[in-house]
């Protein structure tokens, strides 16, 4: 079962949206800050990490470069109400809260298909070479 971490500072939409999570057949563990988040990534293993931006202390993308750091492969999603944000390299993509449901599943069955044929791909590589 793929794990998720879901950060965000409003805690009933981190709540719920685990809910939707483990309905849709993933484990989903909910943080309220980044500094949380970084704790919980210290003691666990997840597949993907959805982050809201505008957080106190630590915003998203600086947690998503926190994260990058230790764990280069993981794909990020970062969710925001204040409109288009660069991410850069640093989330693999951003959405509005507006919209977060279905576009966030859409999104995280999509990057982590990706990550799981990427090391078959990367040995196929290897064995051309």
């Amino acid at each position: 079962m793929k794990a998720i971490l879901f950060v965000d500072d409003h805690e009933v939409l981190a709540r719920l949206s685990c809910e939707i999570l483990e309905m849709q057949g993933y484990r989903a563990v909910s943080a309220y800050n980044g500094e949380e988040a970084l704790r919980k990534f210290e003691k666990e293993r997840f597949d993907l990490l959805v982050t809201d931006f505008k957080m106190d202390g630590m915003n998203g993308l600086e947690l998503a470069r926190k994260i990058h750091a230790k764990h280069p492969d993981v794909p990020v999603i970062i969710v925001t109400g204040y409109g288009p944000i660069d991410t850069g390299s640093d989330a693999s993509a951003c959405l509005s809260k507006e919209d977060l449901f279905p576009g966030l599943l859409d999104q995280i069955k999509f990057y982590l298909e990706q990550a799981e044929h990427a090391p078959a791909e990367l040995a196929s590589t290897r064995r051309q070479n």
